[in-house]
């Protein structure tokens, strides 16, 4: 059980605690040894089911790359899912485990970068290219009628364009 105690250690020593979900389970790492103790409480029930599938959602598959792993039908992603699950029913918050499958996979495994350091440029620059280009457009608006009349053929030409209007026309 989840919440039973947990014999570790040498010389039997007792801890009482969640037991880590099974290294076969997933990444073969007690999450303990990454992340530390499970900042929350342990969840059950519907909480778990709806926590579970909202943390899916914002993980990457590494398999499929363009779907989360709440989306994607392989088998890595079925085990990750569940693993997800396993280690927010152990009390481990969000951020404790996407730091616990970072480890393996990166950063990467975010669908939704960290707002830090070079990410900044994945959260400004969408915003920054709008500015832009709104600026732009209203740049050109205002100048539209004040701009320089189109100037036409230079005045050497006149001899041939008018040769040519002659003979289209006539």
């Amino acid at each position: 059980s989840a919440t039973a105690a947990l014999l570790r250690g040498g010389a039997g020593v007792a801890v009482l605690g969640p037991a880590p979900p099974p290294p076969e389970a997933g990444l073969g790492v007690d999450p303990r040894a990454v992340v530390g103790e499970p900042a929350g409480p342990p969840l059950a029930g519907e909480e778990l089911e709806a926590r579970t599938q909202a943390l899916a959602s914002v993980m990457r598959c590494p398999v499929c790359q363009g779907l989360s792993i709440a989306d994607s039908p392989v088998d890595s992603a079925v085990s990750m899912r569940r693993q997800v699950r396993d280690l927010l029913a152990a009390g481990f918050s969000e951020e404790q485990i996407l730091d616990y499958f970072e480890r393996s996979y990166g950063e990467f495994i975010r669908l939704v970068p960290k707002p830090e350091g070079f990410n900044w440029a994945v959260w400004i620059a969408p915003g920054v290219a709008l500015a832009i280009g709104v600026g732009l457009v209203a740049w050109r608006l205002r100048r539209g009628g004040r701009g320089e009349p189109e100037a036409g053929p230079p005045p050497e030409l006149d001899p041939y364009l008018e040769r040519v209007r002659r003979e289209v026309s006539g």
